[in-house]
This record gives C-alpha cells, structure tokens and sequence, in this order.
C-alpha cells in the first residue's frame, strides 16, 4: 500500500476555480479578474509620492511618504499576480490590503477640509476593495 495514491489526496494541489457571476455584478467581474483597477490604483499611490507633505496645509490629513511608497509597492504586486492568471490570490491580496489601507486612513480622509489626492486615493481603495473583495468572497471557490 506504500506506492497506492489515495483519491481523496490525489488533487490536493488543483488551482481554485470561479463561478461566473449573475445579476448587477457580471458586468464588473472582467475587471475583478484583470490587474487594470489596482494597477491604477498603484499608480496613483506612486504618483502621491511625488508630492511633498509640506505643499498640504497643516489641519489636512495626508498620508505619510512610507505609507504612500509601501500600498503602491503592494498594489503593484497584486497587479502582477492578478497579470500571471491567479484571480484568487491576486484578488485576495488587493482586498486585504485595500481594507488596510481604509482601516488606518478612512476616517481621517473624510474630515474636512479634504485634499483632493487623498479623497482619490481613499476612493479609489474602496472602489478596488468592493470589487476585488466580491470576487473573492462570493465568487472564488
């Protein structure tokens, strides 16, 4: 019996596999599956980078310079996985890190007075975390 594979291990490894989406969310599940929106999203991380902290008033929350640099780092990782054909893992990285992002800085973008790139950044997290997050909780199996 040393050599025998047993049927209930033998697929131990097989890739995941999706269900094909219905109703108001069908429309959206193209893009759930490509890297374009979180490469986007990473982009505009990137670009935050750019701008210096000192260009914001004071009382305007802007997030900090390693915060700006490390989600476009990740966002650019989940793109790449998303770009290699994993759905699943591609699109539970952008959803755990997306819903990172608004746990630390959500409540303090939506104060007033708002700087229009973290509004963005802000939304645009939470567009990404709806879409990748009901792709991957409701979608993958």
């Amino acid at each position: 019996m040393q050599g025998k594979e047993y049927p209930e291990h033998a697929n131990s490894s097989s890739p995941s596999t999706s269900q094909t989406a219905s109703g108001v969310f069908s429309h959206f599940q193209q893009y759930a599956r490509s890297k374009g929106p979180i490469l986007g999203l990473g982009t505009l991380f990137a670009a935050s980078a750019v701008v210096p902290s000192t260009v914001v008033r004071p009382n305007v929350h802007f997030p900090p310079y390693l915060h700006r640099v490390g989600f476009s780092l990740v966002f650019g990782g989940a793109a790449y996985v998303l770009a290699a054909g994993d759905a699943r893992n591609g699109s539970g990285i952008a959803t755990a890190w997306s819903l990172t992002y608004l746990f630390l800085h959500l409540r303090q973008s939506l104060k007033l007075p708002f700087y229009p790139t973290t509004l963005a950044m802000t939304a645009g997290t939470a567009a990404c975390a709806a879409l990748y997050g009901t792709e991957y909780f409701m979608y993958q199996t």
